[in-house]
């Protein structure tokens, strides 16, 4: 069945310039072959006649003029706020006087079965015509409430529209069956101010085209230099609108960084050089201007080195994906890497008093610059292409259309990987569970479909099969995905007890537990010539995710694993479960039993040395959740039985750059 989508916003997508075009472009343009998109915009300036076109197979924009009327009120507006433009945040009170703009955004949310308001600003105009059945959805670019408090609060017109944007967007929070986010920080705040519940809402990051944007050879580097006529000089290029906190990170660069560093050539790619307009240091850098998107791509090919400087904003700057994807060294402060998942030696973070700093030393370290821009780009291809990012919303939207269907009790959410035979043992354990209002979300890495995905095993099965590698990252998709009031990770070796679910559901009914840790069991438990995966006698100390439940409110709220345990994953279930615990307690089932195989250490990826470079990730846990890693060091003494441990402790601290304290140096000295 073909799923209609209708998004409403007021601007146009195309060309798609500047962050929110490009995420519209960016997370519409491909939600799946049996997903049709409608979106309806407008221009935020006259001049323009009606459009109609698609963006791509799929994805249709339809552009309808603003009244003369409409233009002359928010430039009243704009005029005593001395200049400010308000024709968004005001757009929700002047729209009346665009009857045509008005009738095509009805009639697009009544075609749809799901209406996706991307900003607020259009929901009062067509809430009255939407329909039960409907899914409604804010693909929030911003928490508009707080960024227009900081762009406008005046005490007097500016505070006045603030006050609407606030009470606009608490009034679509309250109705949207879904709340799409740009960052964990601006969900949270979703969350905090509007009391969203957590399970409604997911953070839907912002991209980049990888397919378009790449790493330039060294010849199609000198290549875009010649064309662009640079001489020898080191580029260092920033990209943005004309926006005040882009206009903050050019007024520094050009006052701060272009000084520091007389040899590099500073370049600001975008409408944000308008903002230098009249200010004598923009002599110093290069203002390229608004630039086409071959343009673009020009620059990103002949820069060396990419800079972000941003002190304020919120969601996530796109410019980043660019830059990264483009294989660009970044040095960025940390609001300016807000949202995106931390790896290691990804991009630098650096506050503005050593910023011009970090930057000429990243500069003098060619190597070290050009393994930050390979990790960058690697990161990019996992988490943020807009064209597997546009997918996998697709596949999310259709999982919350379901009307208003009860939801199960709890998701059980499988990664698997090449071990399609287990998974199958697995499964047979699911379907003679004596608990039976559940899901079953896989999500299958391997290079092969599962065989049996489409067979009727007694329960409702959904099967993703992706190319994205890392357990980490599949958890997360499957609890991305999963409906249920409890979400229960399993691994795909593991055999539940027949009733591992009833128990395990039954320990939530206490409102203060917010997950369970049940026992795994195992065999050749003390035998070194086995791997044996038991957590019998460390109850409440590592956690794993063999047999873990987690009350999905609180799985969400907290942002789910953390990515940066990935590749190979190791303590991931450790941090998700001492955060937890921040929210409540986690307490430990016996009766939610799982059996987990042990492994002969003769197989290869399972010799103690083999399963030792794991540790690294201990230097993660360690700079996360020191006090907590310290009491699991000592209650685990893996140095007492392991020789390779240390080693690959030390190797993590140095991969992630973490300070190990006194308290273990002390134990490594002996």
């Amino acid at each position: 069945m073909t799923l209609h989508v209708a998004i409403l916003d007021m601007q146009q997508i195309d060309p798609p310039t500047g962050g929110g075009r490009l995420r519209l472009l960016g997370l519409y343009h491909a939600l799946g072959p049996d997903i049709m998109a409608r979106y309806v915009g407008t221009y935020d300036q006259p001049g323009f006649g009606p459009s109609r076109q698609f963006l791509s197979e799929t994805l249709e924009e339809i552009l309808v003029p603003l009244s003369p009327a409409q233009f002359a009120a928010a430039a009243a507006q704009a005029a005593s706020l001395g200049g400010r433009g308000v024709i968004d945040v005001s757009f929700h009170t002047l729209a009346q006087l665009s009857p045509d703009y008005v009738a095509a955004a009805r009639d697009a949310a009544s075609w749809a079965d799901i209406v996706v308001f991307s900003h607020p600003w259009i929901y009062p105009l067509v809430r009255d015509g939407l329909r039960p059945d409907q899914l409604v959805v804010y693909d929030a670019h911003n928490m508009e409430g707080l960024l227009r408090l900081e762009l406008l609060d005046d005490r007097g017109l500016g505070t006045q529209l603030v006050r609407g944007v606030v009470a606009v967007e608490c009034a679509l929070c309250r109705t949207a069956g879904l709340v799409l986010a740009c960052s964990q920080e601006d969900r949270e705040a979703f969350v905090g101010i509007y009391g969203v519940p957590p399970h409604r809402t997911r953070v839907v990051p912002n991209g980049t085209f990888t397919v378009q944007v790449r790493p330039a050879s060294s010849q199609a580097k000198a290549a875009a230099r010649a064309a662009l006529a640079l001489d020898d000089r080191k580029v260092a290029f920033f990209l943005g609108s004309n926006y005040a906190p882009n206009a903050d990170a050019a007024c520094f660069i050009a006052r701060v960084l272009a000084p520091a560093l007389p040899d590099v050539r500073f370049v600001l790619g975008g409408g944000v050089g308008d903002s230098l307009i009249g200010d004598p240091a923009a002599d110093r850098v290069h203002i390229a201007g608004p630039l086409t998107e071959d343009e673009r791509r020009l620059w990103l090919a002949a820069a060396d080195i990419a800079v972000n400087p941003m002190f304020g904003g919120s969601g996530t700057n796109i410019k980043m994906f660019d830059f990264m994807s483009a294989g660009l060294p970044v040095v960025t402060t940390a609001i300016g890497a807000r949202g995106i998942a931390r790896a290691a030696g990804v991009f630098a973070i650096e506050e503005s008093q050593h910023f011009a700093r970090r930057l000429r030393d990243l500069l003098a370290q060619p190597e070290r610059a050009r393994a930050l821009g390979q990790a960058g780009r690697e990161l990019v291809e996992r988490f943020y292409s807009w064209e597997r990012i546009s997918r996998d919303l697709g596949a999310l939207l259709r999982r919350f259309s379901g009307g208003c269907a009860p939801r199960p009790v709890v998701s059980v959410v499988i990664p698997t990987f090449t071990r399609h035979d287990l998974l199958g043992r697995l499964i047979a354990c699911l379907a003679g569970q004596s608990f039976r209002d559940f899901e079953v979300i896989v999500v299958d890495q391997s290079e092969h479909r599962w065989p049996e995905a489409e067979k009727d095993f007694g329960f409702a099965l959904h099967y993703v099969h992706t190319d994205v590698r890392g357990a980490v990252a599949a958890r997360n998709t499957g609890a991305a995905l999963a409906l249920g009031r409890f979400i229960a990770f399993t691994d795909d070796d593991c055999e539940p007890d027949p009733d591992w679910l009833k128990a395990g559901c039954s320990t939530f009914a206490s409102n203060d537990v917010v997950g369970v840790e049940g026992l795994i069991t195992s065999d050749h438990v003390g035998d070194p010539g086995w791997r044996s995966v038991t957590n019998d006698g460390f109850e409440g100390v590592g956690f794993m995710t063999a047999n873990l439940f987690v009350r999905a409110d609180d799985f969400h709220a907290v942002g789910g694993f953390d990515v940066a345990f990935d590749n190979p994953h190791f303590r991931e279930d450790t941090d998700l479960g001492w955060r937890l615990q921040q929210r409540g307690r986690v307490p430990f089932s016996r009766s939610a039993r799982v059996h987990h195989p042990a492994y002969p250490r003769t197989i290869e990826r399972e010799s103690l040395e083999e399963r030792s470079r794991f540790f690294e990730k201990d230097a993660l846990l360690l700079e996360k959740h020191l006090q907590r890693y310290i009491d699991l060091f000592f209650r685990e003494a893996q140095w007492q039985h392991n020789p390779f441990f240390f080693e690959y402790l030390k190797r993590g601290a140095v991969k992630y750059n973490v300070r190990i304290p006194e308290a273990i140096l002390e134990i490594m000295r002996r």
